[in-house]
């Protein structure tokens, strides 16, 4: 039987590669190494700096710990499935270290975790890491039954080497989230294609509004299981009325399933409505600084055109293409299943206002899975060709397999580990926070940019804003008494990539990078990482 659903085939996977131990071998390693890299950076600021976002999740999961109340309030993502097992392992954290009931509620959970925020940071952390290295073999899953084992080894591999996944999957974000409920509703979705049973449907649907209640644009995975029931009804044929009419009675319940797995993640979404209205029109803004202004055909052209080679090399696009193209000619249906979901996803979310290179997270994994079918069928194709010189070389494949991917891959590979590594080191936020401290008189007055020192807990008066040049002119700043001004490369450098647009911040930040009084910059160099920040005297 052939691989995968195909032209005139059974749509189960071909029975020698029910059990492909050396490939899962293949993935356990790659699964070890992901955690390791994953967990070794996790701490990264913390506790002094934590992430864009991370703030948000930590402060609802918080109070939810604190209170009990079991609404969270805010909808935005919507993150059911970060906020609500955050709040849980802060309570059950809290009540193992206090020595109190595990089902008591501690009024005191809020100010602990105030004494120690990095403790209770991290864990959220581990939980978005937990997510990212738990999609991993559900892409080999994925990949395995649209394809084959090589195939599947070779797409978890890919998915791994995502520097953007990897520092997003070590905050507390929807990223990783929203990744697994993804992978993991298709893999389901596919099983519906081999055992299209009620339970299989069940399963499908259940993880497809989990994936919703993670981030709502994975309704955009729902049609999958519409069509992959469409499939089955076609192939079941006009003669077959029972059996049509079972599928669509499972089909229904499948769908009827999504609706009930988004209500099980996120119940107070039709209790809270007033929040979910206000949260979802802030999303729904027009305006972000370095991230609005393109409408729909310009989000997708900029998601086509720069998000998406920025994300995957353009080599590996190329052989995405061929993947995909040859899976079409095939008419493999499950892969078939893995375009259309990931195709969807990238317009709805270009119909957005803002566009943010992060989006993609969910849907990398599935170019790789392209880009992976494209790598093997190209091996394959060279060693038939080999052998027809030399007859003992069409037994090449695998190694060929092998020499591909690592000529692909060193280069995403090596960037992918320095990325990791410099994740478990001190960020320039910090050093400028240590170097302040020391040298800086205590009770100094500073004005800052986001994405500066952190600088509470100590004896320096810093006052924050988003960006200086929006809020004031240098003068200001001085009349209002501070001694320093201090700035960041990751605010004023998206004034400068829309200069027309922001005259009056353009000039502000140029005026001090080029006559202002430097006293210290730290910058992040090649063994470093974090923005580039900039401490200025302004007396």
């Amino acid at each position: 039987m052939a691989t995968g659903v195909r032209r005139g085939a059974s749509h189960t996977v071909s029975a020698k590669h029910d059990k492909p131990i050396l490939a899962r071998i293949l993935v356990g390693a790659i699964v070890t190494v992901a955690l390791w890299i994953h967990v070794w950076g996790a701490r990264g600021d913390l506790p002094w700096a934590y992430e864009s976002d991370e703030g948000k999740f930590a402060v609802l999961a918080i109070s939810m710990a604190t209170t009990g109340d079991p609404n969270p309030g805010w909808f935005g993502h919507p993150g059911s499935t970060v906020i609500y097992p955050l709040a849980a392992l802060l309570h059950v954290g809290n009540a193992l270290e206090a020595g109190l009931p595990l089902l008591a509620v501690d009024p005191g959970l809020a100010a602990r975790v105030g004494g120690n925020p990095g403790k209770y940071f991290r864990l959220g952390r581990l939980l978005s890491v937990l997510y990212a290295v738990a999609a991993l073999p559900l892409v080999y899953g994925v990949a395995r039954r649209a394809f084959d084992p090589a195939t599947g080894v070779v797409a978890t591999w890919l998915a791994l080497l995502s520097p953007l996944a990897l520092t997003h999957a070590q905050m507390i974000r929807t990223d990783s989230a929203g990744l697994f409920w993804g992978v993991l509703a298709l893999w389901l979705v596919l099983r519906v294609l081999e055992r299209p049973t009620m339970g299989a449907h069940l399963a499908a649907g259940l993880a497809l509004g989990a994936g919703i209640g993670t981030r709502y644009f994975l309704a955009t995975f729902v049609p999958a299981l519409a069509c992959a029931d469409l499939a089955l009804w076609w192939r079941a044929g006009s003669d077959a009325t029972i059996e049509r009419r079972r599928i669509l009675g499972v089909a229904a319940l499948g769908l009827a399933c999504v609706g009930l797995g988004f209500v099980l993640t996120t119940p107070y979404f039709l209790l809270d409505f007033a929040a979910v209205w206000t949260n979802l029109s802030h999303e729904m803004r027009g305006e972000h600084l370095g991230a609005d202004g393109l409408g729909f055909a310009g989000n997708l052209r900029w998601y086509l055109t720069s998000a998406l080679p920025l994300t995957v090399p353009a080599t590996w696009l190329a052989l995405a293409g061929a993947g995909a193209a040859v899976a079409a000619w095939q008419r493999n249906v499950a892969a078939g299943l893995i375009a259309l979901s990931a195709a969807l996803f990238v317009l709805a979310i270009s119909t957005a206002n803002l566009h943010w290179q992060r989006w993609l997270i969910q849907v990398t994994p599935l170019v790789a899975m392209f880009v992976a079918a494209g790598l093997v069928g190209l091996a394959r194709l060279l060693a038939r060709a080999a052998g027809r010189v030399v007859p003992v070389a069409s037994r090449a494949a695998p190694a060929l397999v092998v020499l591909l991917v690592l000529l692909l891959t060193a280069g995403p590979a090596a960037a992918y580990f320095r990325t990791g590594l410099l994740q478990g080191v001190p960020g320039t936020r910090v050093l400028a926070r240590q170097w302040i401290e020391q040298n800086v008189p205590a009770t100094t007055r500073i004005v800052a940019d986001f994405y500066t020192a952190p600088l509470h807990d100590t004896e320096i008066v810093a006052d924050y804003h988003f960006a200086l040049g929006s809020d004031g002119t240098l003068e200001q700043y001085r009349g209002a008494g501070y001694r320093y001004a201090m700035i960041s490369d990751a605010i004023y450098l998206r004034f400068f990539r829309e200069a027309r647009r922001y005259p009056r911040e353009v000039q502000f930040y140029e005026t001090l990078l080029r006559s202002g009084k430097l006293v210290q910059r730290f910058a992040p160099g090649t063994r470093g990482r974090g923005p580039t920040i900039s401490l200025y005297d302004l007396q």
